[in-house]
């Protein structure tokens, strides 16, 4: 389509600001200052996402015959309509499920459009910037009891899973410990290009946001959130692949990353500290699921071996869209979800759709995988690195889960918009 009015498009990229500020303090609304509404706060950004979709479709912008989206919507449609007239299952499980497999996903495709890789470039600087406040909740949370209001856990009840050594596993502003640990990867994979291409960022983000997300990664508890980030750095094997001459300059990378850390270490007896309950954790965790690397493996073995699993005891056609979500299964009286992320297409929608939805959502992935290669290949590097963080998210992402759908469609969103050079 053509470009819109320069008002409307300042307008759509506002709405995407406010899209992405929601998804960073929607688990601080649900938590603290609005626990009241917590069920309500689980869709906060679902209005901005159909205002923007209003916007860009009046200026005849909107990916109508997008392959994917056109993929999601019929099976999505197909999906709801058996699950409504032939399962009979809840109508609000549904509503939830068709939010989930569709709502946010035109998203990526109207970002990619509308945003350049200078907004790519401002989104970094906030995410770097706001690692230091985000950083100091997790440092918090770290140091309190676990009964703690900053532990508390959505709706102002209970409180965070616990790990080791009595602690619990901070979630920063975010209602669940996946929220920071897809924050900080998109940080790391910031932090790697700051340090390859010089002048990106201003020096002190660069360095103060290295030394927050450090400090986050020991204090925080959660494998995860070294592992996901260790998923950024990976794709830095691609780069030495297809330019491998240009792959020296990640030496400045590993050197800045160390700096900070043995800074951190010297300085810091918190960072001393969070490293002590991290190896604790390690060894704990050790003992249950054996290595690290092992555990790894595992982890997503359990995703990409559940459908066979799950297919033998669900019917044909699944217990209906949404069902297997938390929200979904609370909507219609239900309690839990699926906890592994592929499991949930086929306990909810059958072998057959079922299998749809994760054929889709490898398919997607796959292609964006060949965009951000195709950028290394013009000396892009920044939509690798964004891959690295979004591209696990969209793959294999619990993604009935809000923050995790958000971080799907926004991550994906950047990545793309970040191969225009």
């Amino acid at each position: 389509g053509t470009l819109a009015p320069a008002g409307e498009l300042r307008l759509i990229k506002r709405l995407i600001w406010v899209y992405f500020i929601l998804l960073l303090f929607e688990g601080a609304l649900r938590k603290w200052f609005l626990p009241g509404m917590s069920q309500e706060l689980l869709i906060v950004r679902d209005p901005i996402v159909i205002w923007i979709y209003y916007l860009v479709f009046a200026q005849g912008l909107f990916p109508i015959n997008n392959a994917y989206l056109e993929k999601a919507f019929q099976w999505t449609l197909l999906a709801a309509a058996i699950s409504l007239v032939i399962v009979g299952a809840n109508w609000k499980a549904i509503a939830y499920g068709i939010h989930t497999n569709l709502l946010h996903f035109p998203l990526i495709f109207i970002m990619a459009k509308i945003l350049n890789k200078r907004d790519v470039i401002r989104f970094g600087n906030a995410f770097l910037i706001l690692a230091l406040p985000m950083t100091w909740v997790v440092t918090q949370q770290f140091q309190v009891d676990r009964d703690d209001i900053l532990n508390v856990a959505a709706g102002g009840t209970g409180f965070q899973l616990e790990t080791s050594g009595g602690k619990v596993r901070s979630s920063g502003s975010f209602s669940f410990v996946s929220g920071i640990v897809f924050y900080y990867c998109f940080a790391v994979s910031f932090i790697i290009y700051g340090f390859i291409h010089k002048n990106i960022f201003p020096k002190w983000v660069l360095y103060l946001g290295t030394g927050a997300t450090l400090l986050a990664m020991v204090t925080s508890g959660s494998r995860a959130v070294i592992a996901e980030s260790l998923q950024v750095v990976a794709c830095l094997g691609f780069l030495a692949y297809y330019r491998p001459y240009e792959f020296g300059k990640i030496t400045a990378f590993a050197f800045g990353f160390s700096t900070v850390a043995i800074i951190l270490y010297s300085q810091l007896d918190l960072f001393k500290e969070g490293i002590e309950f991290l190896s604790l954790r390690f060894e704990e965790a050790a003992n249950v699921e054996g290595n690290p690397i092992e555990a790894y493996f595992n982890r997503y073995y359990q995703i990409i071996s559940a459908p066979y699993y799950y297919s033998m005891f669900t019917d044909t056609l699944g217990a209906g869209l949404g069902i297997a979500t938390r929200a979904g299964s609370a909507l219609s009286g239900g309690y839990g979800g699926a906890e592994v992320s592929w499991s949930r297409h086929i306990i909810e929608n059958g072998t057959i759709i079922g299998g749809l939805f994760i054929i889709w959502r490898i398919w997607i992935t796959k292609d964006l995988l060949i965009v951000c290669i195709n950028s290394i290949k013009r000396s892009n590097y920044l939509p690798i690195l964004l891959f690295g963080a979004a591209g696990p998210i969209i793959a294999f992402g619990l993604l009935g889960q809000p923050t995790n759908l958000g971080f799907a469609a926004f991550g994906c969103g950047i990545c793309i918009a970040s191969t225009k050079d």
